[in-house]
């Protein structure tokens, strides 16, 4: 036995020991349980990945040209005959239908709306009915059988106060099942009232409903939140199609420039032959059509990774073949006198009335963390009727009962409350600084986009006479050209020029309708219909 306390003090020793570890030797211990785990999952999970891996088969090879063995630069894939056509307006559709984005905040505002239910069945009649039954038993005594039910309502009242009435129903035997009839049974009901009302803290609609009151304005400021997002959705929407058709459009621009930029090689190596260029017009007519047919081919996969993009944006399989049609954007001029164009923003925009009543609500949580401070006067009555017989018609309730109770809370104990109520004051007072940014960020806005509207439509008018002159100046160097008056480059340099000032008019027109659009939502008067196109 005297080697028990020694094997006990050792022990008591090495766990001491153990508990004073440095901190390097905690990271050696994490280390030593740690790695292996990993070494041994990754060797499980990873170790025969080669013998399941598939690997792809290798492209069809691409035959060169028998003639001169250059290699054609791919062209897009012709779509199939069954393929589906993508217009704004099917795009629109498409997305407000199938978009896994819009879905998600279509079912976040259904949540909305399934969280005030539930607010709005706490405040309104509250059923409960129960059935108890209770079995027990013991050496010492005789067992015994009891059944009880319960029939109930509870309901918030206006003030604040919350009244209730149940009616119960019972019976008792002794013996119960194992030895019925050892004696008579015994039954018992009741029908109670309750009512507990604050008189001081707590009374009143406007504290005591205050989850109910809140639920239902957080509803209306979701259901704007997602009017808002809608308006949001549609114009990117909207975008995303004008930038995939502004690309498809600039495609066949480059297209064709590919196309001449080889016409013009054949015809300059052509030339040189007849000692009417010299071999430095040939080399830049290559390089020229080297350099575009390398443009060309980054184009046609940006675009094609584009329109996939699109697609799976709305709801779309990736393998859909789909053709994008080219519609072009409609050009709209815009006048509007700036300070009616504010005003209508600041009476018609949502987020502008969001912000308003959020301003509201923020007054209120002041005027109920008040209502917090104040000394607690509850009343409770309790009264109600109870009778219990052998028989169950003799046990029908006839015997009353009443009480009454005051309890009085002194507010000697209000720290956390006023912490609640001053830190509500400061809530307040940055909701109205908030609120009077908001105003003039609204007017900012509205005044920005005007003008950036002006700007983009200045634009317009000049790059479609900037295109004007390219055209003439292409066509003057093409006759010079011919006649010999100028060289390759000059030529190559004018279809260059009239190829980015028709990309560049292209953008402007796209870019001109989503900042109207924007504008529209900025001034409140965007309305988006259910398939998603706008009524203005």
């Amino acid at each position: 036995m005297g080697g028990q306390p020694r094997s006990t003090l050792l022990a008591l020793l090495l766990a001491l020991s153990g508990g004073c570890m440095t901190s390097e030797q905690y990271s050696e211990q994490a280390d030593d349980e740690v790695l292996p785990m990993l070494e041994e999952t990754q060797a499980a999970t990873l170790g025969d990945r080669e013998s399941w891996m598939q690997q792809p088969e290798p492209a069809a090879q691409v035959e060169p040209d028998e003639d001169d063995g250059h290699i054609a630069p791919p062209a897009l894939p012709e779509p199939p005959a069954d393929a589906e056509h993508v217009t704004l307006s099917s795009s629109l559709k498409t997305a407000f239908t199938s978009s896994r984005e819009f879905l998600n905040e279509q079912e976040n505002l259904y949540l909305q709306g399934l969280g005030l239910s539930l607010t709005r069945y706490d405040f309104g009649p509250i059923l409960d009915a129960t059935i108890a039954a209770l079995w027990q038993d013991d050496e010492h005594s005789q067992s015994q059988t009891s059944v009880k039910g319960l029939l109930g309502v509870t309901q918030i009242l206006p003030q604040g106060g919350t009244f209730g009435l149940a009616g119960t129903l019972g019976g008792t035997a002794i013996g119960g099942v194992a030895a019925p009839g050892l004696d008579d049974p015994s039954y018992d009901s009741s029908a109670i009232f309750s009512l507990e009302q604050p008189l001081l803290r707590g009374f009143g609609y406007e504290v005591s409903h205050e989850a109910l009151t809140q639920g239902e304005r957080d509803l209306v400021y979701s259901v704007r939140d997602f009017e808002l997002f809608r308006e949001d959705f549609s114009i990117s929407i909207a975008d995303d199609y004008f930038s995939l058709v502004s690309r498809r459009q600039q495609l066949r621009v480059l297209q064709q420039t590919y196309e001449d930029s080889i016409f013009d090689q054949h015809k300059a190596e052509a030339m040189r032959l007849v000692d009417r260029n010299q071999d430095e017009d040939v080399f830049l007519a290559r390089r020229r059509a080297i350099d575009i047919e390398n443009q060309l081919l980054s184009e046609q996969a940006d675009y094609l990774e584009a329109v996939d993009r699109f697609k799976v944006r709305l709801g779309l399989p990736a393998d859909v073949p789909v053709v994008v049609d080219e519609d072009e954007p409609p050009y709209l001029p815009v006048s509007l006198d700036p300070d009616s164009a504010v005003a209508v923003a600041l009476h018609n925009r949502l987020d502008v009335q969001s912000a308003s009543e959020r301003l509201e609500d923020d007054e209120r949580h002041v005027r109920i963390a008040a209502d917090a401070l104040r000394a607690q006067l509850d009343l409770t009555v309790i009264g109600g009727l109870a009778g219990d017989d052998g028989n169950p018609a003799g046990a029908f309730p006839d015997d009353w009962n009443t009480s009454a109770a005051l309890a009085l809370g002194l507010p000697v104990n209000r720290q956390a409350e006023r912490n609640a109520y001053r830190s509500d004051q400061i809530a307040l007072d940055q909701a109205r600084r908030d609120y009077d940014t908001l105003l003039d960020e609204v007017g900012r806005d509205v005044r920005n986009l005007l003008r950036q509207i002006r700007t983009i439509e200045l634009q317009v008018e000049l790059q479609r006479q900037q295109i004007a002159q390219e055209r003439r100046a292409v066509a003057v160097s093409e006759i010079r050209y011919e006649a010999g008056d100028v060289d390759n480059r000059d030529l190559l340099d004018a279809r260059a020029s009239l190829a980015r000032a028709q990309n560049d008019l292209i953008r402007l027109l796209a870019q001109h309708l989503s900042s109207r659009l924007r504008l529209l939502k900025a001034m409140g008067v965007l309305v988006i219909r259910e398939d998603g196109s706008w009524a203005t």
